[in-house]
Parts: C-alpha cells; structure tokens; sequence
C-alpha cells in the first residue's frame, strides 16, 4: 500500500496547530504571572519546568526522526510518557481545585493544540522521513522560526517564574 503525502497539508497543519497552542499558552503564561506571587507553590514550579524540559526533548526526538529514525524513536516515546506524567500531575495536583473556567479552557485549548502538532510531527517524521520538507515556500519555514523564537521566550518567562 502506498500512501502519498502532501508535505504543505503537513507543515500548515503543524504550524497551525503550534501558533494555536502558542498563542494559548502565552495566555496562560499571563495568568501564572499573576498567580505566582499568591498562589503557584515551588512544587508547581518545579513540575512546570520538568515540563518544559521534557517537552524540549520531544521537540529534539521530532527533528531527529529525519536522520536517526529509530533511535529517536526511543527518545520520542521515553519524553512524551514523562511529559505526558507530568502534565496529569500538573492538572490534577495544582490545577483542578485552584484554575478558574477561563484558564481550564487554556489549559484544554493547549492540550488539544499540543497533541496534535506533535501527532502530525510525528507522523510525518517517522512514517515518512519528513518528506518534502526541504521543497516547502520560504514563508513556511520563517512561520515555523517564528513560532520556535516565541515559545523559546514563553519558555524562558516560566522557567523564570517565582525567583527574584
């Protein structure tokens, strides 16, 4: 069976899905600042951060899938369980009773946007080599820079949240 791909499906998607989540989580960044002199403990602080290195190692088992496809395999599986543990013990422990409508619907908009832009990743990348990726419009790839540049800086904003 031969499936074809349409890398501009793929990229757009991704990118689509990615600006969602950013855009979201930058919201949600809003909110913490707000909230970490009252009320998001050290523990939180230190679950967020776990977050945002394992989800680093995601996005580096992705781009690896185009020239270790195996091996990063291993890798992609290994930080998305963690970082999947971690986004239920961020949820369930610090966040049901404290989070207001609003920031439960950040929260669902970014789970749902994260997912699905590393599903397509995925997909994309292991099953298919990322083929495609390097005939893509130049527009593409400054859209995708952008995106890596803001969430490298929303990144960065809380890893820095609570210290002085």
């Amino acid at each position: 069976m031969d499936i074809q791909l349409n890398p501009h499906y793929f990229a757009i998607a991704t990118l689509i899905s990615a600006t969602c989540f950013t855009f979201v989580w930058w919201l949600d960044a809003k909110t913490h600042s707000s909230l970490v002199k009252i009320d998001i403990s050290d523990k939180e602080l230190q679950t967020h951060r776990i977050l945002i290195l394992t989800s680093g190692m995601m996005e580096l088992s992705l781009i690896l899938l185009y020239w270790f496809h195996w091996e990063a395999l291993a890798l992609f599986i290994a930080a998305f369980i963690t970082r999947t543990a971690h986004e239920f013990i961020d949820e369930l422990k610090f966040h049901v009773d404290r989070c207001s409508f609003k920031e439960t619907i950040f929260h669902l908009i970014m789970w749902m946007t994260v997912l699905t832009k590393t599903f397509l990743l995925f997909i994309w990348g292991f099953f298919f080599r990322y083929k495609g990726i390097e005939n893509l419009p130049i527009w593409i790839y400054v859209w995708a820079f952008m995106i890596v540049i803001l969430m490298a800086l929303i990144s960065l904003k809380e890893w820095n949240q609570g210290k002085s």
